[in-house]
C-alpha cells in the first residue's frame, strides 16, 4: 500500500485522539487519521460506532461499503462495470463465473451494489 497509495499513510494524528467522543474509545485512532488526512468520508461496516453528530463536527461523515460501492456504480456504471470484471479476472485462486462472483460479493454485506450491478 505505501508504495502505490503513499499518502494513504497518515502519521502524527495522535494529539487528536484525546479530544474525541466514540462509543467505542478503541475507533478514536481512525476519526484522529481521517481528521488529521483532512478527509471527508469514513469508509466502514462500523457505521454505529461513528455517529454522525461527532462526525459532522469534523467535516467527515461515515458511509458504509454498499452505499459508497452503490453510489460510484450510479455516477459511472460504465466504469464500475469493469472494473469489477477486472476484479474478479484477477483472482489467482479461484475463477468464479460472474454470477458467482456477484454471490460472492453478496455475501459480504454488498447487497445493494450487487443489486445494481445485476441491472447492468
Amino acid at each position: 500500500m505505501n508504495r502505490v497509495l503513499p499518502a494513504a499513510n497518515i502519521r502524527d494524528y495522535q494529539h487528536h485522539i484525546a479530544d474525541l467522543t466514540l462509543p467505542d474509545p478503541d475507533d478514536r485512532h481512525v476519526l484522529a487519521a481521517a481528521i488529521q488526512a483532512r478527509a471527508t468520508i469514513i469508509l466502514t461496516f462500523n457505521l454505529r460506532d461513528f455517529p454522525a453528530a461527532e462526525l459532522a463536527r469534523h467535516g467527515i461523515a461515515a458511509i458504509g461499503p454498499d452505499e459508497f460501492l452503490t453510489q460510484l456504480r450510479a455516477a459511472d456504471a460504465e466504469g464500475i462495470g469493469d472494473v469489477v470484471e477486472a476484479a474478479r479476472l484477477n483472482l489467482s485462486q479461484t475463477a468464479p463465473s460472474p454470477e458467482v462472483f456477484l454471490d460472492i460479493l453478496e455475501r459480504q454485506q454488498l447487497g445493494n451494489f450487487v443489486k445494481a450491478l445485476r441491472r447492468r
